[in-house]
């Protein structure tokens, strides 16, 4: 199902993993279930450190579950992520050995404070283009709260659930057959809206409101702007922070680029990726899912 040049790239991207990972997919008799199992073995390939096993339970439907040296992750699929979803398969995969960019010590101790135990599921279709921030946010909630269960749930495969919550576009996220958002948000506002339906202890809150501390400069915003002041005052030996809710910003939207001089096309999240790697080219700290109440 994968290609050896998407093989080749995963065994660049996961030659840092550490730990043990396992795939367990369930057991199934469903007519995809080969083509699940074939690119589960497939990403396994591509690490000594990752593998796929049956769990031998029995499932209606192609399913599979990450685990971390035979420990629930509280990450698991419905379905086949392929199309869009591949990345949040990947990202998860690198999450759970603590690889990737991960939420600051703030933003973890606000997740930690969520009262559990949460159980939740995301909607989605592999043509959805919004679906995967979802699913990757939510993801790596589930490995940084003790008590958090995230299933991504292609709807193709759950038509009846799809019905009974009353789902009419993706993704959606439900709990308990009741949905709880539909359409894209980003994670900030997705912590903040599991922080108001779940509850958060307060010793939590008050640890994730802790002094970040002291800094030259520091440059408010993402974006491409953000970004460049960013590098330029660190280049000058300044002491230097960015906060964001999002890194790249608006460009985030952006589907297409074509009038970034020196660079025919590119796309928002892209040229977002490439912000931050180039700014972590330098001692600048970023605070990312981030929001400036005042100035002073």
């Amino acid at each position: 199902m994968l290609d050896q040049d998407l093989i080749t790239q995963l065994q660049q991207v996961f030659s840092q993993i550490d730990k043990p990972i396992e795939l367990v997919y369930g057991k199934s008799t469903h007519e995809k279930q080969g083509e699940l199992v074939d690119m589960l073995e497939a990403v396994a390939s591509a690490s000594p450190k990752i593998t796929a096993v049956a769990s031998g339970v029995d499932s209606p439907t192609p399913t599979f579950r990450i685990e971390r040296e035979g420990v629930l992750t509280g990450i698991s699929f419905r379905g086949i992520p392929g199309g869009h979803e591949f990345t949040s398969l990947v990202l998860a995969i690198l999450n759970t050995d603590g690889k990737g960019k991960l939420p600051d010590a703030g933003m973890q101790a606000r997740i930690k404070a969520l009262k559990g135990p949460i159980r939740l599921q995301t909607f989605i279709s592999l043509t959805c283009e919004n679906c995967p921030d979802v699913v990757q946010a939510l993801n790596q909630m589930a490995l940084i709260h003790g008590d958090f269960h995230h299933e991504m749930v292609d709807g193709a495969y759950a038509q009846d659930e799809v019905n009974a919550a009353g789902i009419q576009g993706v993704p959606s996220i439900v709990v308990n057959s009741n949905m709880i958002h539909s359409g894209r948000i980003h994670f900030l506002d997705l912590l903040v809206k599991l922080e108001a339906h779940y509850g958060a202890e307060t010793a939590g809150r008050s640890e994730a409101a802790q002094d970040l501390g002291g800094f030259d400069v520091v440059v408010v915003g993402g974006g491409p702007a953000g970004a460049s002041a960013a590098i330029y005052s660190a280049r000058k030996g300044l002491k230097t922070a960015l906060l964001a809710e999002r890194m790249g910003g608006q460009v985030q939207d952006t589907k297409g680029i074509e009038n970034l001089i020196s660079v025919s096309y590119t796309e928002g999240p892209q040229l977002a990726d490439q912000l931050y790697k180039h700014m972590m080219d330098y001692p600048i700290t970023v605070f990312d899912q981030r929001r400036v109440k005042s100035l002073s």
